[in-house]
């Protein structure tokens, strides 16, 4: 027996049940933007382990009532018509997480088309019903929200990024979904359909395009983010185990990081500044390419330099490559995973400079 809205908030007058949503939503995402700072944070990882195991329990009796209906234990009669707003607030809470996950690893433009469906998924869970479907839309973001839990979890175990970890996060979840199904059709003896309907379908939908996404570099590679990228004319390491930033652009050109309006006189050099953020433990090689842009064949890559990366510091991992044949025009400069998988960008113009006065140096200190 499916139960309807007005079944499940009797009590509640049409314009507070309306409104309900809209303030779970809004504490989910407040709630989640306290507590969320690092991926690899045990709390983290914990709070959201406990939202997946509670968000399926309220899934799973959403499918018994496909058959029956649940009576309330005696503890919770008097909020039991509120699990589905709590089902919303557990699942926006970890879609949160997850935006926010991909999104400060998010840099080419396809990722952020992943990061703007995630956002519409997280709305729709909100704002959305389905009627008869609704119970296969929560096994599908159920699903969703599993496969990116362990998506981030992986390579935080690992201490790596790449097929590997990705392989074996979701052989993990598809052992998980197995469990579930099978736990599932203990209590759905009446209609054993719903396993294939209302589990398999939703989840295998979801693996899929998933998979699919990663094997097109769609998605972003997270645990793994750029926290900076500057150009400048000079980067040295200094006492303490800090670097100074030498860059010579105006102070009215203050939204630039360090000469990106890069002046060239003879015998300069590029250099180009990260910070890439790395869990604990963490220990892989990226590579930084720069590409030209060619005003004939449009961007052309120049080369590309591996940087070993450590995680662990909050700042993020320092490092530095240096560009010393270059012509003037626009560059770019791209932070990328062993697959070519992109972190992070920024694009600048060099340009001549037949000045014979006294540069006018400045420095940061990172």
């Amino acid at each position: 027996m499916t139960s309807t809205n007005s079944e499940k908030l009797p009590l509640l007058n049409p314009i507070r049940q309306r409104w309900l949503p809209i303030i779970f939503f809004v504490l989910g995402f407040v709630f989640d933007a306290f507590i969320l700072r690092r991926p690899d944070e045990l709390v983290i990882i914990v709070h959201q382990a406990i939202y997946l195991l509670l968000s399926a329990g309220l899934v799973a009796i959403e499918l018994v009532e496909q058959q029956e209906e649940v009576p309330p234990p005696r503890l919770l009669t008097r909020v039991w018509r509120f699990r589905e707003p709590v089902l919303h607030f557990l699942m926006g809470t970890l879609l949160n997480a997850y935006t926010i996950f991909f999104f400060k690893s998010a840099s080419a433009l396809t990722s952020f088309v992943f990061i703007a469906v995630l956002v519409g998924i997280l709305i729709i869970n909100e704002f959305k019903h389905f009627g008869r479907l609704q119970t296969q839309f929560h096994v599908g973001i159920l699903s969703l929200c599993l496969i990116c839990f362990l998506a981030n979890l992986a390579p935080l175990l690992w201490g790596f990024i790449g097929y590997l970890p990705f392989i074996s996060a979701n052989v993990v979840a598809v052992l998980l979904m197995l469990g579930y199904r099978s736990l599932m059709r203990r209590r759905l003896t009446t209609k054993p359909e719903i396993l294939r309907t209302h589990i398999l379908w939703p989840y295998l939908a979801v693996q899929t395009v998933f998979v699919v996404l990663y094997l097109a570099r769609v998605l972003p590679p997270v645990p793994l983010s750029a926290s900076y990228i500057g150009i400048f004319h000079n980067v040295q390491k200094i006492d303490g185990g800090g670097y100074q930033l030498t860059y010579t652009r105006p102070d009215n050109f203050f939204w630039q990081n360090g000469d990106e309006s890069f002046l060239a006189r003879p015998g300069d050099s590029i250099y180009c500044f990260v910070r890439i953020f790395a869990p604990s433990r963490f220990k892989d090689e990226l590579q930084i390419r720069w590409f030209y842009d060619d005003p004939k064949l449009g961007w052309q890559a120049s080369d590309a330099i591996a940087l070993p990366i450590v995680g662990g510091r909050d700042e993020g991992f320092r490092g530095y490559t240096r560009k010393n044949n270059y012509q003037p025009g626009r560059w770019r400069v791209q932070v990328e995973t062993k697959d070519n998988r992109e972190i992070g960008r920024i694009t600048f113009r060099v340009e001549a400079d037949s000045s014979l006065e006294p540069r006018i140096e400045k420095f940061l200190i990172d």
